[in-house]
């Protein structure tokens, strides 16, 4: 086995499923099957005894789901988890659940033997692409405990005094806000669907969103948010104007930035910073450039620090930032990552989130 092989765990009910992936991933050196679990509550058990790189996981299972398996295993030992099931489809509800619960990436299993044929050639660079991409978070800073739901009581962050549920005290601000710009990884659907639905039915913002999520999922992210809260939610077109009450999504394989005159830019030369294209940063950068103090920065549960640079310019500039609180994170990565780096200084769960921006914009909801 080569040192740098990438660790897999294969959690599905179905024997034959996994005897097929064992000989898809035999064929690639720097890919090595470290154990199965034929249900969910063996697969957490051996995604911790075991410290996989990835787990490979099904969704209908005995004992535990893929959902809560999941769950549990991003609260135990963080993992990189593909999600690899009948069960889902690219505007299917249930893949924007597996994201909610901590899932990298989601994936349909193949209804064909052709379809089967084409996956060997394309899984194993899937699985490099998840497990490299979920490498260097924060472990020990993971999840609450499973069934937590971040909208309840919140915590505070590491070193920061206890916040109640409306946050802080918000103080004057010499400019109005005038848009919001998100930054998410793991985890992040979920949040941003618990910030959002505070700012219904009409956001006093215009909200711009870098959510690190596989490329044939877009629009089903955004399909999936505006059906659940009701507002404005679309993939960002070049050279649109933002307005306050709707979302914008960066496509995926395209920076997003927010430009002089008030258009939106997609940008596909500038190489992917930290291995993401979109990334956080620039958007946060951007914003900082162009509307510092009427730009609201918020940073969700995910993996790395990807965003954190960004929140800081803005926080220079005179912005608002802000971050998702450690008991309510899926992984607590980017959010500690900026209070480490004193960008920002209030934390609070998504929802909370969502409450204290719209006391910041003077406004109430509706």
């Amino acid at each position: 086995m080569r040192r740098d092989a990438v660790r897999v765990l294969l959690v599905d009910d179905s024997p034959t499923v996994r005897a097929v992936l064992q000989r898809i991933l035999r064929r690639t050196p720097d890919l090595q099957v470290v154990g199965e679990a034929g249900d969910g509550e063996t697969g957490v058990r051996l995604a911790v005894e075991l410290a996989p790189d990835l787990v490979l996981m099904d969704l209908a299972m005995p004992k535990l789901d893929g959902f809560e398996a999941t769950a549990r295993i991003m609260q135990r030992a963080p993992t990189a988890v593909m999600v690899f099931s009948t069960e889902v489809s690219v505007d299917g509800h249930r893949v924007f659940e597996a994201y909610s619960r901590g899932a990298r990436d989601v994936l349909a299993k193949p209804g064909s033997p052709q379809d089967w044929t084409e996956l060997a050639s394309t899984l194993p660079e899937r699985i490099r692409s998840v497990a490299h991409g979920f490498a260097g978070g924060t472990p020990a800073e993971a999840a609450p405990a499973p069934g937590t739901r971040s909208g309840g009581t919140p915590a505070s962050a590491v070193d920061l005094p206890p916040a109640g549920d409306a946050g802080p005290e918000v103080g004057a601000r010499a400019q109005p806000l005038r848009y919001l710009a998100i930054g998410a990884s793991t985890g992040g659907p979920e949040a941003l669907r618990e910030l959002l639905a505070e700012l219904a039915p009409r956001p006093p913002l215009a909200v711009l969103v870098v959510q690190h999520i596989a490329p044939e999922f877009e629009e089903g992210l955004a399909e999936w948010l505006r059906a659940d809260v009701k507002l404005d939610v679309r993939v960002a077109r070049q050279g649109e104007t933002p307005r306050a009450g709707t979302v914008r999504l960066a496509p995926q394989g395209y920076h997003l930035t927010l430009e002089e005159g008030n258009w939106l830019r997609l940008d596909a030369d500038t190489p992917p910073l930290r291995g993401h294209r979109p990334a956080a940063d620039l958007l946060l950068s951007s914003c900082a450039r162009v509307a510092g103090s009427q730009t609201a920065g918020v940073l969700l549960s995910g993996m790395g620090r990807d965003g954190v640079e960004g929140l800081g310019k803005l926080k220079d500039a005179g912005g608002l930032t802000l971050v998702q609180d450690r008991a309510s994170s899926v992984v607590y990565g980017m959010p500690r990552a900026a209070l480490d780096a004193r960008a920002a200084a209030t934390a609070l769960p998504p929802a909370a989130l969502g409450r204290y921006l719209l006391k910041a914009c003077g406004a109430t909801r509706r």
